[in-house]
């Protein structure tokens, strides 16, 4: 059978089968190397505008397995014990977990040198993760027929009854409005409410009245702009931008209380068979050439400073570092939130479908 680029084959000893993109041939005794990318739009820029040229660059060949950062983790527990996989992408919120489950490494800032651009904020786990791709996070709504929201206070009005759409529980967004609920509750900014969720449960559960359906699929923004519903969220910017780019009357509103960051991570395995081409490709990815024209296709923020954009790419994106800072972009302290996340959800369930 002819080797393809998307050839599917098996994860060896872990007896599991991964989704594997196979490279162009090289020799035979051509390095590989594994790695776990999103299976998203930007997964598949990766794919095709990043791999082939490092491959050609250092004759390697490059293997893929696509995924959500749930399912990544998973895939370096099943070869735990037979490390296949140098590089697994995963949200910062994956981040602390695989370092206390000892499935991925520290960066090697020696061999990573593009690590020294990247923005402070986007440096996780003492040096166990990089960001690269950043999204804001906050509600949407058609710019059309409603105005910017002043503050989250505003979608717990009646006048709102049946507007709108809530993201599912199955999605880290909705941790994110648990964290605005207890904001508005007891005033704090959301670097402290983070910490008191348990106060905000009887004000989440007055926005149910004002719900008209809890969305678990991207394309179900769309109701926004077509009217069904009147806000959304809280959503990443990456769901909304492309729409907004190509004329859908949707964008993004960022009430006075802050927004969040979706990050779009990279982290060294553990024991990799190739660390030093594993690096190779975290620095490749981190290169401010292929980090604008990640950006660009895909309209969320580099984490590396110093790349100048054209205008009708700049307004999408929280960059630079200044603008994430104006915009009150707010990353979670997922160390504290992921060990409660469990209870959290299923709590979160009970309010809006009991």
């Amino acid at each position: 059978m002819k080797l393809t680029r998307r050839t599917l084959v098996k994860a060896g000893a872990s007896a599991i089968a991964f989704p594997t993109i196979i490279s162009r041939s090289w020799a035979q005794d051509a390095k590989q190397l594994h790695v776990g990318v999103y299976n998203s739009a930007l997964g598949k820029l990766v794919q095709k505008e990043v791999i082939p040229k490092f491959e050609a660059e250092f004759k390697c060949r490059v293997f893929t397995i696509e995924g959500a950062t749930l399912s990544n983790i998973a895939a370096l527990r099943a070869t735990r014990d037979t490390p296949r996989f140098s590089v697994m992408m995963m949200d910062d919120v994956g981040i602390p977990q695989a370092k206390q489950e000892g499935l991925i490494g520290k960066l090697d800032a020696d061999k990573i040198p593009n690590l020294a651009k990247v923005y402070p904020r986007y440096i996780f786990e003492d040096g166990y993760g990089v960001g690269f791709s950043i999204s804001s996070a906050a509600m949407f709504i058609n710019p059309q027929v409603t105005k910017p929201l002043k503050s989250y206070e505003e979608i717990f009005d009646a006048k709102y009854r049946k507007q709108i759409l809530l993201n599912t529980p199955k999605n880290t967004q909705s941790v994110l409005m648990l964290i605005v609920a207890a904001s508005l509750v007891t005033g704090k900014p959301f670097k402290e409410a983070q910490y008191l969720v348990d106060q905000g449960w009887d004000k989440l559960a007055t926005l149910k009245p004002n719900v008209l359906t809890i969305y678990d699929s991207e394309a179900q923004v769309l109701q926004v702009a077509q009217g069904q519903a009147t806000i959304g969220g809280i959503e990443y910017s990456k769901a909304i931008y492309p729409h907004t780019a190509k004329g859908l009357p949707l964008d993004m509103t960022f009430p006075k209380e802050g927004a969040f960051t979706g990050i779009n991570s990279m982290t060294i395995v553990k024991n990799a068979p190739e660390p030093e081409l594993g690096a190779a490709f975290i620095n490749r990815i981190l290169d401010p050439a292929v980090a604008k024209m990640l950006s660009e296709q895909t309209l969320s923020a580099p984490s590396v400073g110093g790349i100048d954009f054209k205008p009708e790419t700049a307004k999408f994106l929280a960059y630079p570092d200044t603008k994430a800072t104006d915009l009150g972009l707010f990353t979670p302290d997922w160390n504290f939130i992921v060990p409660r996340r469990g209870p959290w959800l299923e709590k979160y369930n009970e309010v809006f479908t009991s």
